[in-house]
Order: structure tokens, then sequence, then C-alpha cells
């Protein structure tokens, strides 16, 4: 199917030729006709048994990941089912991949430390939104025209999991091994801690220019992965300790957030020496009781422990490590033949030997004593997957006693969906329920999603929720009332219901909300403000961002004029009146020495409302529940924060015309005047991918309501509010 797309469409994308393949997907160059742009075609590989439930996943979570709006993550612009071919279609970037620039050497600390914040910002905001992505690694990374990074990839490989394990039966694992975490390699569930220790990987292959675990076949770094320790040695202290964390074998032992990682690799990277809690001192080899020499050469001496033990206290070097040649990473599926009958009795005494880790696990929730020590699980499952694959039994040396401390994790509500708020006629007045994981309900009952007023108690049943076999399942409702649905409801409730009826039944099974003085902000920059101003044939005040537009559409009005002038004078006129327009109540004067100050707008300016929106933002980051809303209304600044720029642009251009003497030479300013007065309110495609985006440089007024929006978005938990 590589090369038989070409030529053909999917949906309204005529595919013009194959960008790249490997084992997630297929990644062609398309064209969409009606806007004029290429953009990039990923299609899914088929599997077999592909059926209508996996469709349904699969756009659940492309649903999911389209709604990830944030300045380095890869858009996602459309999805669709073409004859059973499923397809992604995104940006066309054509900056090549942190792969590509890899391949070169490693990466100076300022630009390793750079676009590790990039991308870490963009993984630390996709798992506040409970997304995991699976398979961090540079070829998913990729690089626009001014070295920014873009992190893709989010949900396919949730996607190419649910049909390889659930749909099609097949079993496995499905990965990058040179960039994959210890549990993922082994098969188990992983969360965003996961994808911080393949974050690590890639934070230290930026650094050295060489990937921690390197080996003949993917099976060997597979078991690198799982039981051998990361050579430090090649790092300088600070790193080391900070990637040593970060690449600790278990994930409790990790850092909990991409924030908290990003924070001490930067403390790194200023030469500071980073302190690592508690839980640390046997992971990085008892540092605690060590100094680490300058160097940055990791203890103990001499020769490397038993595979999957830890290494005792010493003194000295691990031996460097990368004697075992190097492996081109692809994306590989690791499977196990069902056909086979000796590989099925390996499957069972591995599955034996999980249950024994199962155990482990359990018991191991009261620590023993120093004395009697424990193999750690991901030790046992190592020397388990070694001794399935050469059919031999091989007990675990214990290792010399070493005092595991406890390690008190503070429990975390797991969340089980989330509620957006989108645009379909008007701002607002759609939500989209998506949820996972959820149980199903009694005999003879089904679920019921409301939205919900906590303080008036009012409610507006969306509908009955159906859910799949995994527990998913999704539901959208549109109103056709005027005001914006985020404004009217603050929560959703799901439900058991027998039969619905006008108001919630007493029987909660999940539920999510966001504060009421949360609503009353968003209000106020989308809906109506007592700072608004007048509403035309109406008595109601319009919102904060609707004051802005009216000033700069005046601005703009009268910058335009300036440019068309013919005489000096005239010009001198309009620029006057743009920049009046523009400062309003901040000062007017007469600029052109007529005699009269002129402003020919409300007299208000556009930065009193931009000071009221960033007053109300203020009130959301304080009282706003989550780091996710707090998130989301970081785009609304930024869009500010261009607005506020390209306004001072327009006023200092505007400025200069007053200042000109010869009408010929004020055509340059004319230009870039008029240029920035527009893009306030229509924001500007930096990237030329179609889109107007919450970048720098990029997003304006008119974004401000589409990203606005999404602030009210919110998870929801088990049980009630």
């Amino acid at each position: 199917m590589t090369s038989a797309l070409i030529g053909k469409k999917l949906g309204k994308y005529h595919i013009t030729s194959l960008l790249g393949q490997g084992g997630m997907a297929t990644v062609y160059v398309g064209h969409q006709a009606d806007i004029d742009r290429n953009v990039a075609i990923k299609v899914l590989p088929p599997h077999p048994g592909q059926d209508s439930r996996f469709v349904d996943r699969f756009q659940l979570e492309a649903r999911t990941v389209a709604r990830l709006q944030h300045p380095h993550i890869m858009p996602l612009y459309d999805y669709g089912d073409e004859d059973g071919i499923l397809y992604l279609i995104m940006p066309y970037v054509t900056g090549g991949s942190l792969a590509d620039r890899l391949r070169k050497g490693n990466l100076s600390i300022s630009d390793a430390e750079r676009l590790l914040n990039q991308i870490g910002g963009a993984l630390d905001y996709a798992h506040r939104q409970n997304i995991v992505h699976r398979d961090i690694k540079p070829a998913n990374i990729l690089l626009d025209r001014e070295g920014n990074a873009l992190l893709m990839d989010f949900g396919i490989v949730k996607l190419l999991e649910v049909s390889s394990s659930q749909l099609t039966g097949t079993g496995g694992m499905i990965g990058t091994p040179a960039y994959m975490s210890p549990e993922q390699a082994q098969g188990l569930d992983v969360d965003t801690r996961s994808d911080l220790y393949s974050l690590a990987v890639v934070a230290y292959e930026m650094l050295t220019g060489k990937q921690p675990f390197v080996a003949d076949t993917p099976m060997q770094i597979v078991l690198k992965q799982i039981s051998a320790p990361p050579p430090l040695d090649m790092l300088n202290a600070p790193f080391a300790r900070v990637l040593g964390r970060a690449l600790s074998k278990m994930p409790d032992d990790r850092y909990t957030t991409a924030a908290e990682f990003l924070a001490d690799f930067s403390r790194a990277a200023r030469g500071d020496m980073v302190t690592l809690p508690p839980a640390q001192s046997t992971i990085l080899y008892n540092d605690a009781t060590l100094n680490v020499p300058a160097t940055g050469m990791m203890p103990p001496t001499g020769t490397l422990p038993p595979t999957g033990m830890m290494p005792p206290t010493g003194t000295g070097a691990y031996p460097a490590s990368g004697t075992f040649g190097t492996y081109a990473p692809q994306p590989t599926i690791i499977t196990q033949q069902s056909t086979n009958p000796l590989v099925l009795l390996g499957g069972f005494a591995i599955i034996a030997i999980l249950i024994v880790v199962v155990v482990i696990l359990l018991v191991s929730a009261i620590r023993p004593p120093v004395d009697s020590f424990i193999p750690l699980p991901a030790q046992i499952a190592a020397q388990a997957t070694i001794d399935a694959l050469n059919g031999t039994v091989t007990p675990l040396t214990p290792a010399p006693p070493t005092a595991r401390p406890t390690v008190v994790v503070a429990p975390s509500l797991p969340s089980f969906g989330r509620v957006s708020f989108g645009t379909s006629a008007s701002a607002g007045d759609t939500v989209d329920v998506r949820v996972d994981d959820l149980i199903a309900p009694a005999d003879g009952q089904s679920y019921g999603a409301w939205l919900f007023n906590s303080e008036t108690e009012a409610a507006l049943l969306l509908g009955i929720l159906r859910l799949d076999a995994l527990g998913a399942g999704a539901i959208s409702y549109t109103s056709t009332e005027t005001a914006p649905l985020f404004s009217q409801y603050n929560a959703l409730l799901i439900t058991a219901e027998t039969t619905p009826g006008d108001i919630p039944s007493a029987t909660v099974a999940y539920s999510g909300s966001f504060p009421m003085s949360v609503t009353a902000a968003l209000s106020e920059i989308l809906i109506s403000s007592p700072d608004g101003l007048p509403v035309r044939n109406s008595d109601q005040l319009g919102s904060l961002v609707a004051g802005a537009q009216i000033e700069a559409d005046v601005a703009l009005q009268h910058s335009g004029l300036a440019a068309r002038a013919t005489t000096l004078p005239n010009v001198q006129t309009h620029a006057e009146h743009t920049i009046n327009v523009l400062r309003g109540q901040l000062i007017q004067e007469d600029l052109n020495g007529n005699g009269r100050a002129e402003n020919p707008g409300r007299g208000i300016g556009i930065f009193f409302f931009l000071d009221a929106i960033e007053a109300q933002l203020e009130i959301i980051a304080t009282q706003g529940e989550g780091a996710a809303m707090q998130s989301q209304s970081e785009l609304i600044r930024v869009c500010i924060l261009n607005v506020r720029n390209w306004t001072d642009i327009v006023i200092d251009n505007e400025f200069q015309l007053l200042a000109a003497t010869d009408i010929a030479t004020t055509q340059p300013q004319k230009t870039e005047s008029t240029f920035y007065t527009e893009a306030i309110i229509e924001g500007i495609d930096l990237n030329d991918n179609g889109q107007v985006e919450a970048f720098e440089g990029e997003c304006g007024l008119n974004q401000i309501s589409d990203y606005g929006v999404s602030v009210s978005n919110f998870v929801l938990r088990a049980g009630g509010l």
C-alpha cells in the first residue's frame, strides 16, 4: 500500500508523494485544494480483524489528540476513514526531525536545555490532560524552520496497542526499544512516568550524541532497559544526578512530573549540583553516602554486578558502556507467535512468573528489614524473560544488603474522561464528553450525562452515554441557545438511570466541575462585561475581547487610510487617529499640529481591554482547579502578548509617519503599520500551515475566543462532586 496511494485521494486530500515510513505508520505529502495548502498525511497500517470497535476507538483518540493546543505540540487538522484506511492530517513541516539533527552529533548544553524545555513543556501539558504519549523519541520531535520543537504522534501507539492486544489477540509490546521504559518493555501498564523515562533517554542523547543503551538486536536493548544501569559516566556530575533519577528502573523512583524534571535539568545546565530526595540514595548507587567526583564518574569500582542487581557501595566508576555495537532504532512490534507450542509453554511460564511478581509487589508494600534483600520486580521480570528465551531456569542471586528507604507517594485520583467545550455556530455552543475505563452500569440501568450548575442545581440532559466493551464512550451536544454552555453549567454528572427524567438521579457514578468564579471570569472575557462596550442596537454590554476588537477595527481603518493617502498632511492626520484610537484613555494628543487631539474611536483604547482580560485570567489562575485549566488560560496570554507587541509596532510606525518630511519616504512605515494592525485582529500564520495558532507571533484577538472556550474544559473522576 506504500506507493499505491500516491496520486489518490483520502477525503479531500490528494496524495502527492511519500514522505517516510516506519513500523507505526506511513507518512505522505498531500495537498488540500480548497485552501491551497500542503499537509502531512499519516496512514495507520491495517490490522487483521480491524472492526468497527477499533474504528470507534480511533475516532475517540483522534478527537482527544485534536484538542491538544500547545505551541510545541504538532496540531492535528483532521482524521478520517476512507475504505478502511485510517488516516490523520497534520501540518507539513520541512525542518526535519530531532533524529536528523542528532545524526550530526550531540547538541550544546544551551540548545539541549532549550529544546528539552519545549518538548517537556508540551509533554507536561499533555499529561495534565491525562494523555500519555508512549513513544517519545527524536523521530517524533520535528523542528520548524527556526529550530523550535514540535512533539507529534500522540495517541498512535495507544491505538496500535489496543488493536494488537485486544482486537487481534496476537499479544506483544509496541514501541521503540532504545527509548522504551522498563515497564513498557515488560508489557506492563504505563503512565506518565514512562514518558518521563523516554524523555530522559532523549535528553541523554542530546547531551552525549549517543543512546544510553545500544546492542545488536532489539531484544538485547529491551533487556538492558529492564536491568542494566545507565552509563552515567559520560555526563558531568549535575547531569548524572538528574538523569540518573529520571532513568530509574522503578517508576516510583523517577520524577513525578515533566516540570520537576525540567527544573532540575535547568539547574544542571547552570552547573548547580542538584539535591535529590532520600528515595534516590540507592537509585544513584548509594549516592547519599558518597560524593560524586567532579568528573561525574559514578560509583562503584570494579566490574558490573550480576544482571539486574543493585551495585554495592564503593567508590570509583562503572566502566563505560558502548561495547555492544550499534543498532539503528526503528519502531518495533515484538510479538509472540501463537502457533509455536514451545513458545506457548514459555508464555505460560512467563505468566506464572508475572503472577509471582504481582505477589511480590503486594508484599513489598511492607518493606523488609535491610538484611533480608528482595530483588526488584524489574530484575525478576528481566531474568524471567532471559530464561524463557534460553529455555533455562536461573535463580536470582541476592545482592549485598542494601538499605531501601521507604518511599511515600502521594495518592492521585484517577481520571475517567474529559469534558471539552467547543464552537459550532457560536463560541461555546458545543460540548463533547469522552470517557474511558468506566464500569458498566447495573443491569436495567444506563448512564445519563448531565450538564449541571452547582449553585442553582439547573441540569441539562445531554443523552444516554453508550459504552463499548472497553468502557469507553463519547457523546456530543450542540445548544440552540445564544448563551454558551460553559456560562450556564460548571459541572458534568454521569448518573445511573433506569429511565432518565427531568433531573439527574441521586446515584452519581462519575463527575467533574470547575468553580463558578472561573465561569464569571471567562464570561467577562468572551460574553459580556461591565467594562465592555455597548452592543449596537441592544441594551447589553459586550465582552472584553469584543471591546478590544472594536477599537482595533477603527485603528485598522485609519491605518489603511494613512497608507492610501496621497498627501503628507492626510497621512499624518490618519496617523494621529490610529495612535489615539489604540492608546485611548492612556493619552490623547494633538500629534499633527492642527490644534485638535482627534480620536475617531470609542476613547477607551486597546490597552484598557487587554489589562482587563489579564485581570480575569489572574482570577482563573488563582481560583481555577487543576493545572490543565491554568495551562489553557496561558494560551490566551500568548495572544495578548502578541497583540501588545504588534500594537507597539503600529504606534511606532505611525509616529515615524508623523515625523516624515517627504511622502516618498513613508511607504515602508505604511506597509508595516497596516500589516501589523491587521495582525492585531486576525493574527499571523507564521509557519504557513493554514492555521493561526496560540504561538508567540501568531495568534491575535480573534483567536482569544477560540482558545478561551477551552479554558473551561475539565476531567471526570469517580463519585459525586
